[in-house]
């Protein structure tokens, strides 16, 4: 019987896409044997309606540059083309009707926290495996008894996973370019070479 395929949604801002969402990305791929990882960047979050965002063409071009770190990695601009607030179940909802396979949902630790507030949240937690990963910045004793309450209420199949810490965040990245620092470590270099050649940020 022929193995199903396991590809996964991993959705965010990504502007810009840094170190810890490759890193994640990454542990996604190789701790759960995911055949495809498929960055998804937001036209624009329905939690950060008020802040303005680069344009979607500038950060599919930056996650282009991280592609090349592992061969599971791609990106779809479905969000960005589609317009207005990117609601995650849509976006599922419409892959799962379209690609054979197994479909997961994979999100920061912060995020599992509030997964259940999100729009169409359970039917997310009752539908789609998630595959979540612990931030250094978390409290991980609300996220751990979330996890347990999901799987307990919803059925929810969620991986936790097992990462070196990272310590990069966008909003701390876009500042230091704002101010002429450097991001040095913080970005793959390609996509810091993208952020330079383009002025991004400034």
């Amino acid at each position: 019987m022929k193995k199903k395929r396991r590809y996964a949604i991993y959705g965010g801002s990504f502007d810009p896409v840094h170190i810890g969402h490759v890193s994640l990305a990454d542990c996604a791929v190789k701790q759960c044997g995911l055949d495809e990882l498929i960055f998804m960047p937001a036209y624009m979050s329905p939690f950060k309606q008020d802040r303005k965002v680069t344009d979607g063409k500038d950060r599919i071009a930056m996650i282009r540059t991280v592609l090349g770190y592992d061969p599971a990695f791609s990106v779809s601009d479905y969000e960005i083309r589609k317009g207005g607030p990117s609601y995650t179940v849509e976006t599922l909802r419409y892959f799962r009707d379209r690609e054979d396979g197994i479909l997961h949902f994979v999100c920061g630790f912060d995020s599992i926290v509030q997964l259940d507030t999100w729009y169409e949240g359970p039917e997310i937690l009752r539908n789609y495996p998630v595959i979540t990963v612990r931030r250094p910045d978390t409290d991980d004793t609300l996220g751990l008894r979330k996890t347990e309450s999901y799987r307990k209420d919803y059925g929810a199949d969620i991986t936790v996973l097992d990462m070196p810490p990272v310590d990069a965040s966008s909003t701390v990245i876009r500042e230091k370019v704002r101010r002429g620092e450097s991001i040095s470590g913080l970005v793959l270099p390609e996509t810091e070479e993208y952020i330079i050649e383009h002025k991004l940020y400034r």
